[in-house]
């Protein structure tokens, strides 16, 4: 009779529970945008005959569903937290080390997209005739390798070969391509705790390091004051699921430089490189030059007759962007995945004297778009 009593418990218990989630499935409102997990969430599919026969419009419902599930912040994170503590950790591309920080999995090397990518830019060095620089950005990951002890130190040990892939990259370098390493001025201070990019601290070492090398005019770090944004919870955060991780400062190094700033897509120019109406959206990281667009012109009349510099660039460079205007009357950033023109044309038309190829190690190894540079 006991037993009996708590198989109809449980099945009450259970049929309940089902009930409860398809009323608050039904009367709650659903959102567009997951501010945690900073993306658009699925749309209901609209019915078609072929998307019925082919399945895919119950492929797709599924994926609406399990978009609106009522507490979906909250399972999303329950499972994200069992991966993290039965050590299935390594199937996901984020992970967490002490101090709470939030790196993603090491890079892979990936022959075929470095063949591609090397080819491209040694064509592209043989198109132009002003000098060409090239400086890949290692992990945050690598930067944290050597003072944080993992959790998956008792599952798998990982290593982040950041340096020996990016060397093995410089090597393939064309003549006349100056390769730029700056892995002896980045720490793990010099990378968010929350986003895989690196913070102002670590743009204002590689940009220090960058002027030096040329020889060129860089302000002390001492000339900048330092505004302290707090709340910024970075990509790795989103992609994590790991909800309980706290946020962190980001900081706006203010010079007292006249900046003007121009992007392709929006008319009109900006006075100064910090777009502070972007601080109150989900990506704080875009107060950096307004994000990502296609060309970003930013001049600096107290440095006239100083030269015009292009950069051919990933977001990495919002950030170094802000910097590297400092020292140049002009700077150009291109980003390949939305300007399609040639950019030795551009470079030949602007009359820019240095251009400097940014990327980041993990966005090379997967950025298919460099090989439409020419």
């Amino acid at each position: 009779m006991k037993k009996r009593f708590e198989e109809i418990l449980i099945t009450v218990l259970f049929c309940g529970f089902l009930g409860a989630m398809m009323v608050l499935y039904l009367l709650l409102p659903k959102t567009d945008f997951s501010e945690t997990e900073k993306r658009y969430l699925a749309e209901f599919p609209k019915i078609s005959g072929e998307k019925l026969l082919s399945g895919q419009w119950g492929t797709d419902v599924e994926s609406y569903m399990a978009d609106h599930i009522p507490g979906r912040n909250f399972f999303v994170g329950l499972n994200a937290w069992n991966s993290l503590i039965s050590g299935r950790q390594v199937t996901t591309d984020i992970r967490l080390l002490e101090g709470q920080r939030l790196v993603e999995a090491p890079v892979s090397w990936n022959e075929t997209q470095v063949t591609k990518n090397m080819s491209a830019i040694n064509g592209f060095r043989t198109a132009v005739s002003q000098p060409v620089e090239l400086l890949l950005v290692p992990s945050a990951g690598w930067a944290a390798e050597s003072e944080r002890v993992r959790f998956l130190d008792l599952f798998s040990r990982e290593q982040y070969r950041d340096t020996e892939l990016i060397q093995e990259i410089y090597s393939r370098t064309a003549e006349g391509i100056d390769v730029v390493g700056v892995s002896d001025v980045l720490r793990e201070d010099c990378y968010f705790r929350t986003d895989h990019h690196w913070n102002s601290l670590g743009a204002f070492r590689v940009y220090e390091a960058l002027m030096v090398r040329k020889d060129r005019f860089v302000p002390d770090q001492s000339m900048f004051r330092v505004e302290t944004v707090d709340g910024f919870y970075g990509s790795t955060y989103s992609r994590s699921a790991l909800w309980q991780i706290p946020g962190e400062s980001l900081e706006l190094w203010h010079s007292e430089t006249e900046l003007l700033v121009e992007n392709g897509e929006n008319p009109g120019v900006h006075e100064g490189v910090f777009y502070r109406e972007r601080l109150e959206e989900a990506d704080k990281y875009t107060v950096f030059l307004d994000g990502n667009h296609s060309l970003v012109r930013i001049r600096n009349s107290a440095m006239e007759g100083c030269g015009k510099l292009l950069v051919i660039r990933d977001s990495y460079a919002n950030l170094l962007g802000t910097f590297l205007a400092e020292s140049y009357e002009e700077v150009i950033l291109v980003d390949l995945r939305y300007y399609k023109n040639p950019i030795s044309e551009l470079a030949a038309q602007e009359g820019c004297d240095e251009i400097l190829i940014v990327y980041s190690l993990g966005n090379f190894m997967t950025d298919a778009n460099i090989v439409w540079l020419r």
